[in-house]
């Protein structure tokens, strides 16, 4: 049936652009360039998907899932994350995940989950056929050529249509989605056979891509400044993302990048060692460079170490320990299985030179390249340099110490012990929720309630941290003993029988089981990553179809053995749908176009809140207005939209009535007074259906405070919700600062002066705080008419003054101070 080929189809090249699209998809005019992006795409290849496969149950007549050994801990974590949703501090970011990052949230952990069983059923009806593994020719190679040229050409073209407004048609974001497509089509025709194969094969050639864009912007040429600004350098990148320092390329982040990388280098080892064993690679009688085969298995050791050598330029320390560990494993597994059978130290195999030079390779780019940790720089050239240099320049006079400085001007804390601050916090979170924990995605709520006072202390105390930056404690945190514990169950396992399969069948195998073992390898590296970071949408989508694919290629999944029922007496497959079908089948598709719908609406509500978002830090709240009115239209229960619609009604109010004040109109009173009752109502809602989340506690507050300017009745509401956040977040120093202003400016200037001493304790570097105590000191030791009543707190007024510039060198309002005072 046409029709059924079709679906087949469908799914089949879905699965090849989920792998080959998602890492390099990326949009200039989102509020987050890449995840955001990645997760849709990915959502709507899995609603395709899901379509098909739903679709193509209605017309075999027949509901079957592929039965696999991981269906039990599957079972067991789905659950686990199902229940930790249920009893979340916040169900909303529980489904949808955390805006800005989404991934983690229960939506995006059913899709990865749907993902595995919709490959493991439907492989078998792929079209195997491909190129043969060996036909590499002329051909081949220009039109792998062919592929790069065309998607970096078709993004120089993307690069001259700017998105100028939300409410333009995104010209660039289609130009770049052709050029992508385009490129994949050309690909696709050399695919070899063999339906993990040829998923692994999109995911390379994808790679290929990713490591050609991002290697530029280390020499300061960064093609996404290219794509979304016109300017082929790093100049559209701000202060924390320095392309020149940390590689990231399409993936967003240095560690998102390296652990991707850390995924892919082992298959690619694979390949390597399995192609230079085939006896055609030194085919007598051929030139150099007509023997293509060659050529590629050169080309291939290149590449390998380009993403070596990327893997280092992100400096991302978790990338680089998963990647020499998997290196390690790779080396010691081709080692143990293949070398040391036969291995003659007077007469070593060609095996053995091939691993001696895939670790002459790796170890030349660290001699010459460096890595990030300084103990083992003398292993490199730069540290042996220093070395040498250091015994034979003369010895320089000692310095006396100088002065300690805020930890910010000294180039921040160490990464290492904020991470033990936010591994502690987690650990804190999960001792108050044990059981299902805080709920998927809400870290950035429940951190903020047990945050160590220490964090106070570091160069990001007023970072907001919406991961635990390990992905186990993040587990722990946020879904409990129970969540952590099926999570680790479904790890075990899939490790347990792969490992068992590859140890009783590698010799039987031979170096076919090496693609086997480099799938396990890069499962491995992924759980290396994520113990120093935390998880992203295409590290999440090798996390759950690794397994899937090592199943298939390692043959453990039976036939016939599957979750199924027919829906029809008759198990012959009819050759023309009866109506009920071909009503069912129209259905399916139409909810499915209905879902992306929703989610082209999502994206567009995003696209208008990125220009608004902007257009407030920038402090032209009227532009922003009306982008955020139009986000909130598109997308009226997403709630991160609200918040910023209120507080930015709540300024556009504040400056009407202020100008108001000098030239009174009252059509302008009206329009304010309708801005104060909208950004009131949203700040109400949000209060009301999401009480734990304190960012919305703290916008709550600016809302209040700046009604406050204008009209003082609504400072006691900023009062009420300042007291709010600080209940939310009882060690953060800028929550404790702001309620102790708030407190003095209510009138209670003893309770303020109380609050703020608290302050300096939680954070003895807050400039701001001091600044406030002394000037609250100064109030409590005069009169109304400005006459010091109380010399006691005088002095601690000028104290505070005098210390600010002591510490803090100069600054301007402590000198007028004191100079006022002193009078």
């Amino acid at each position: 049936m046409k029709l059924l080929n079709y679906l087949n189809k469908t799914i089949e090249y879905s699965f090849y652009l989920l792998f080959f699209l998602v890492p390099l998809t990326l949009a200039g005019d989102t509020s987050e360039l890449f995840e955001f992006n990645k997760l849709w795409v990915t959502f709507v290849l899995t609603i395709v998907i899901g379509t098909s496969w739903i679709a193509k149950m209605v017309i075999k007549r027949q509901f079957q899932v592929q039965k696999t050994p991981l269906d039990i801990p599957i079972a067991l974590f789905v659950g686990s994350q199902v229940l930790s949703t249920v009893f979340s501090l916040d169900m909303h970011i529980s489904l949808w995940g955390y805006y800005s990052r989404f991934n983690g949230g229960l939506f995006s952990i059913l899709s990865y989950v749907f993902l595995y069983y919709g490959f493991v059923s439907n492989y078998k009806d792929f079209g195997n056929k491909g190129g043969k593994e060996s036909l590499i020719n002329v051909r081949a190679v220009a039109f792998f050529v062919a592929g790069i040229a065309v998607f970096f050409t078709g993004n120089v073209i993307a690069s001259f249509f700017k998105n100028t407004t939300a409410n333009a048609f995104p010209l660039q974001s289609l130009t770049s989605l052709t050029t992508v497509l385009a490129s994949f089509a050309i690909f696709a025709q050399l695919a070899p056979a063999g339906s993990v194969k040829r998923v692994l094969y999109f995911a390379l050639s994808s790679c290929v891509l990713i490591v050609l864009w991002g290697l530029p912007s280390h020499f300061g040429y960064d093609p996404t400044c290219l794509l979304f600004r016109g300017t082929f350098d790093v100049s559209c990148w701000t202060a924390d993302f320095q392309p020149k320092i940390r590689l990231f390329s399409t993936l967003g982040q240095p560690a998102w990048y390296g652990a991707y990388l850390a995924i892919i280098v082992p298959i690619l080892l694979a390949i390597f060692v399995k192609l230079v064993s085939l006896p055609q690679l030194f085919e007598k009688g051929k030139k150099l460079l007509s023997n293509y085969l060659l050529v590629f298995a050169t080309s291939l050791f290149v590449f390998i170490g380009l993403c070596y050598f990327s893997i280092l330029w992100t400096i991302s320390r978790g990338s680089v320990v998963a990647a020499w560990v998997t290196f390690l494993i790779f080396l010691s597994y081709y080692f143990y299985f293949f070398i040391r059978p036969k291995f003659n130290i007077k007469k070593p195999s060609f095996d053995f030179k091939v691993l001696a030079s895939i670790l002459i390779l790796f170890y030349a780019i660290i001699f010459f390249n460096g890595q990030p940790f300084s103990f083992l720089d003398i292993f490199t050239f730069k540290g042996i340099n220093d070395r040498y240099q250091n015994l034979t320049k003369p010895k320089a006079k000692a310095l006396p110490p100088a002065q300690s400085a805020p930890v910010a001007d000294l180039g921040g804390t160490e990464s290492g012990t904020i991470r033990l601050l936010v591994w502690k916090g987690a650990i804190d979170i999960w001792k108050n929720y044990p059981v299902f924990g805080s709920g998927l995605e809400t870290y950035a709520f429940s951190y903020y309630k047990y945050r160590p006072v220490e964090h106070n202390l570091t160069s990001e105390w007023n970072f907001l941290y919406n991961k635990a930056h390990n992905e186990y404690l993040n587990y722990l945190a946020t879904t409990g003993t129970v969540g952590i514990a099926t999570y680790l169950l479904m790890i075990g396992a899939f490790l347990f029988m792969s490992a068992k399969f590859l140890f009783k069948n590698t010799k039987r195998l031979g170096k076919e089981a090496l693609l086997l073992a480099s799938l396990v390898i890069a499962y491995i590296g992924i759980l290396i990553s994520n113990f120093f970071g935390f998880s992203v949408v295409m590290i999440n989508i090798f996390f759950y179809t690794l397994p899937a694919f090592f199943l298939i290629m390692a043959g453990m999944l039976r036939e016939n053995n599957s979750y199924s029922f027919n829906f029809s007496k008759n198990k012959s497959e009819a050759v023309l749908l009866s109506n009920v079908q071909k009503i069912l089948v129209i259905g399916v598709i139409v909810i499915g176009a209905y879902l992306i719908f929703v989610l082209a609406r999502f994206w567009q509500a995003d696209r208008y809140y990125y220009l608004g978002y902007n257009f407030d830090r920038a402090g032209d709240y009227q532009n922003a207005y009306p982008f955020l009115q139009k986000s909130v239209e598109f997308r009226p229960s997403e709630p991160v939209f609200r918040d910023e619609l209120s507080l930015n009604n709540a300024v556009v109010a504040s400056a009407i009535i202020y100008q108001n004040q000098q030239s009174p109109n009252q059509a302008d009173l009206n329009i304010a007074k309708q801005l104060i009752d909208s950004s009131i109502a949203n700040s109400n809602k949000l209060k009301e259906e999401h009480p734990n989340n304190i960012v919305f506690a703290k916008t709550r507050v600016r809302v209040f405070y700046s009604l406050g300017q204008v009209d003082a009745n609504y400072l006691p509401q900023a009062l009420d919700a300042i007291k709010r956040a600080k209940e939310l977040a009882p060690n953060d120093a800028d929550v404790s600062y702001n309620l102790g202003v708030l407190t003095g400016q209510s009138g209670d200037v003893k309770k303020a002066v109380q609050i703020l001493e608290e302050t300096i304790k939680f954070k003895p570097d807050y400039l701001n705080a001091y600044y406030a105590l002394g000037l609250f000191y100064h109030q409590l030791a005069i009169n109304d008419k400005g006459q010091v009543i109380n010399a006691q707190y005088e002095d601690k007024a000028i104290f505070q003054m005098e210390y600010i510039l002591k510490t803090f060198g100069p600054y301007q309002p402590a000198s007028d101070a004191l100079s006022t005072w002193k009078k």
